[in-house]
């Protein structure tokens, strides 16, 4: 082993940490930052990913997962690809979940809260039938199967190949009978189905202001981002007819990002609760049938 070669666990983050960010790599997509990023490549090559960091930090790693980690940095900066789709694995809620190029990243706010079992808003005892609303990757579906083992899930989503991967996650979590998968615009092809509890995660980023992200994002679908000129598209849609699909007592939980403060500013009247997130954040609105109902005339679309 050469000189001031890394050799251990920790001096292999050591070297990637310091390798993104002078190459200035956008830390995202799962990582709040690039010492995050270099620890999960790192114990994703030495086949140490369900450890935890501190407990094998000493530990060596192999030449050829040494290598296997500098020819996965310099891909992550040479493409600028997310490591996610690097690596074709994303962790959310607690799961590692398979991904690619056809859904956006796993990283949804909704993954803390249906860690904590939606709690204490939702009763677990009336949730029989969920409804994850445009459901990409099908990471929420699946992580709903998971928490409410006993209720049945339908997935949906408009894109075919997002789809795809949704299968791909149920079956890998073998959740075939639990979730059903519905190709749909929105609720254009559920019919009459009704849900004690519709999650949805729909895109909520102002159409102007995508050009602008970083280039991680440029590899993943556009119209999984694009929500109009106020990013509020798709969530006027889904206010505007969820109340069709919920039962007398069922909730809807909706995750918009930095449209947030839009939708509040659109809805003045309308006294939104926003569930805060594990990391801080209260970016996901809970709002019930009856909240639906009563203001039914202020989400009514023109």
């Amino acid at each position: 082993m050469r000189a001031n070669q890394p050799v251990t666990v920790a001096d292999h983050v050591d070297w990637a940490e310091q390798r993104l960010t002078q190459s200035k790599v956008h830390s995202s997509h799962g990582c709040t930052s690039l010492r995050d990023e270099s620890i999960w490549a790192t114990l994703h090559v030495a086949n140490l990913i369900d450890q935890e960091y501190e407990d094998v930090h000493d530990q060596n790693l192999s030449e050829i997962e040494s290598s296997a980690l500098r020819e996965l940095v310099e891909r992550r900066i040479e493409t600028r690809k997310p490591l996610a789709y690097l690596i074709r694995e994303s962790w959310f809620a607690g799961y590692a979940f398979y991904i690619d190029e056809r859904a956006i990243v796993p990283r949804s706010h909704i993954g803390d809260l249906i860690q904590d079992g939606f709690g204490p808003w939702v009763n677990p005892a009336q949730i029989h039938r969920i409804l994850d609303l445009c459901t990409g990757s099908g990471c929420i579906a699946v992580s709903l199967a998971l928490c409410f083992p006993k209720a049945s899930i339908d997935a949906s989503d408009i894109d075919a190949d997002a789809l795809e991967v949704a299968r791909i996650n149920i079956e890998r979590f073998q959740c075939n009978e639990q979730v059903r998968v519905v190709q749909s615009d929105l609720y254009d092809n559920l019919a009459t189905q009704q849900y004690d509890l519709i999650v949805s995660n729909p895109p909520y980023i102002d159409s102007s202001w995508i050009d602008s992200l970083p280039k991680e994002y440029q590899h993943e679908p556009r119209h999984a981002f694009e929500a109009g000129e106020d990013g509020l598209d798709f969530a006027q849609r889904i206010l505007s007819q969820s109340r069709n699909h919920l039962t007398d007592h069922g909730f809807l939980l909706m995750e918009l990002g930095n449209s947030a403060d839009e939708l509040e500013a659109q809805f003045p009247n309308v006294p939104f609760l926003w569930l805060t997130s594990r990391s801080g954040e209260s970016v996901v609105l809970l709002i019930s049938a009856e909240e639906l109902k009563m203001y039914e005339s202020e989400f009514a679309l023109p």
